[in-house]
């Protein structure tokens, strides 16, 4: 049987190293709040019931989706030490819809520690068809690049199937004063109802070709600092960095007949500036945590984003808007 090749050979060497302080980037780029401010006064509630929602679109490539978060949390212990304050766990459901398609599954959630949290989350998914998509192909090494995408869905190669998306995100969260790290890893299993012949497609949320029944590695980094105004002391701005990288996995089965099954160009590589404006933080109430969240990414390797269909010099750009909601039961 021929062998699989070994992961680390696969990850960009920048996200090895991550997979070591995190123990997977976008999201699509991109779910959760930045950091935590895991030195609040609010007292944490014993039980509640948590709504968390983003809205956020993109360009390169062109994406919209709204993200819905709806769980019961429960706290775990209580420590005043704000490496140890913020523990729960929890069971949410997690719709998630864009123009191209609906997901909607479970999702349980651990997090043992202010800085560290664990979540795993499956998905029943279903393609509309449009925004060119899906499309699969007989083989990873096939094109698919908007140019591509787009006479693909002229040819009527775009179609509606269905399938199951299973992923666990283990998440590092650290703040030392004004300045906070977080990173979170994504490891992602994918399985859709493809027509014969094929055996892997194109996913417009980690922008690159899936094997059916494979594996995706993705991580992403924020650097940030993180500075609170004097005048609207709730108020907080987050500016840094953020480097995201995805890496699909293959086995030689993906592959057509005489095709080199250890070529595998489908990696991708971002780095660029991240924003994010909070407008108050006033504990665990009905509505808060209202955030404008600006990313400005430009790609150091993609396989049709560095020049060969589109130019390098076009970013990444994600706009959102997010907030969190809890309810409090008596």
């Amino acid at each position: 049987m021929a062998r699989m090749p070994a992961i680390r050979r696969l990850l960009p060497s920048a996200t090895a190293v991550l997979l070591l302080v995190s123990a997977a980037g976008a999201a699509q780029a991109q779910t959760k709040g930045l950091v935590p401010n895991v030195k609040t006064p609010y007292p944490i509630p014993k039980v509640r019931i948590a709504i968390s929602n983003l809205l956020i679109g993109r360009i390169n490539p062109l994406g919209l989706e709204d993200q819905l978060r709806v769980g019961v949390l429960k706290r775990l212990y209580v420590d005043s030490a704000p490496a140890l304050r913020d523990n729960y766990v929890g069971i949410s459901l997690a719709p998630r819809l864009s123009p191209a398609y609906v997901k909607v599954g479970p999702s349980f959630e651990l997090q043992p520690l202010s800085v560290l949290n664990l979540r795993f989350t499956a998905e029943l998914m279903q393609w509309f068809g449009t925004f060119n998509t899906l499309q699969s192909f007989g083989s990873p090494l096939d094109p698919y690049s908007d140019t591509d995408l787009r006479r693909g869905n002229e040819a009527g190669r775009a179609y509606r199937p269905s399938g199951v998306h299973v992923f666990f995100e283990p998440t590092v969260q650290l703040r030392f004063g004004p300045v906070a790290f977080r990173n979170r890893l994504s490891i992602e299993w994918w399985h859709m109802s493809l027509r014969p012949g094929d055996t892997s497609f194109y996913d417009i949320s980690l922008d690159t070709m899936i094997q059916n029944g494979g594996v995706v590695i993705a991580n992403d980094m924020d650097l940030l600092y993180l500075h609170r105004f004097a005048r609207w002391p709730t108020t907080q701005l987050a500016v840094g960095v953020r480097y995201s990288a995805v890496q699909p996995l293959y086995t030689p089965s993906a592959y057509r007949e005489g095709e080199d099954p250890n070529v595998n160009p489908n990696g991708q590589q971002r780095l660029g500036p991240i924003l994010a404006l909070t407008f108050f933080d006033r504990g665990y109430i009905n509505f808060n945590k209202p955030t404008l969240l600006l990313i400005v990414n430009w790609y150091a390797q993609h396989r049709w984003r560095t020049g060969a269909d589109v130019s390098a010099g076009v970013p990444y750009l994600a706009i959102g808007f997010a907030f969190t909601s809890d309810l409090i039961p008596k």
